[in-house]
């Protein structure tokens, strides 16, 4: 069975070429691990900065292990599964993870458990891309929308709004002995990310 994999390009208004010539959006496996480790807390420590005390980040940067992700990924099962972007000459850039919603909502089955693009990566189609390869694999497995949580005062809500995404609920979620807000955005229909 071959991995599916799909290009992207850039957003409009950009002209990095390398991001045409050769990014790649692809099914991630236990040998990317490592890569997936270094993304997720690069991007604990650039995205959660000046919103989560340091103390926070420091504990939870680093949470997901190089041998966390490896378990993972080999015991991905049904529609779980976690997209990698990378580029060629420079390795992963961001990865999307999603499968079934632990707590669906509005009668939404899929769930993005973890969307991140390493920030100095950020607004060059990637987050999209992942974004649009995560709806293809929840529709291919039967579901037609999905939904994801992030912190209210994360400005990545600006992004989740602009690709369609609907404020859902709310609920706080306690990191470090200290209470943060939490936005779902959901997705109902997912024609226009498919498309």
């Amino acid at each position: 069975m071959s991995t599916p994999r799909t290009s992207w390009t850039p957003s409009k208004g950009l002209s990095d070429e390398s991001l045409t010539a050769g990014g790649l959006i692809r099914a991630a496996s236990p040998l990317d691990a490592a890569a997936l480790a270094r993304v997720q807390r690069e991007s604990w420590r650039t995205t959660y900065g000046g919103i989560l005390p340091l103390d926070v980040i420091a504990r939870h940067a680093g949470r997901r292990s190089e041998a966390t992700w490896r378990r993972d990924l080999v015991a991905s099962r049904g529609v779980r599964a976690t997209w990698l972007a990378e580029q060629p000459g420079t390795g992963a850039l961001g990865f999307a993870m999603c499968g079934e919603g632990r707590a669906p909502i509005e009668g939404i089955e899929g769930e993005i458990y973890a969307l991140y693009v390493l920030q100095s990566e950020q607004r060059r189609g990637i987050g999209r891309a992942l974004v649009r390869a995560a709806a293809r694999h929840f529709v291919r497995n039967g579901y037609f929308g999905f939904y994801l949580w992030v912190l209210k005062a994360n400005r990545a809500r600006l992004f989740y709004e602009a690709m369609g995404g609907q404020e859902i609920a709310e609920r706080t979620e306690t990191l470090g002995k200290h209470p943060f807000g939490q936005v779902a955005y959901g997705w109902h229909d997912l024609t226009a990310l498919v498309g």
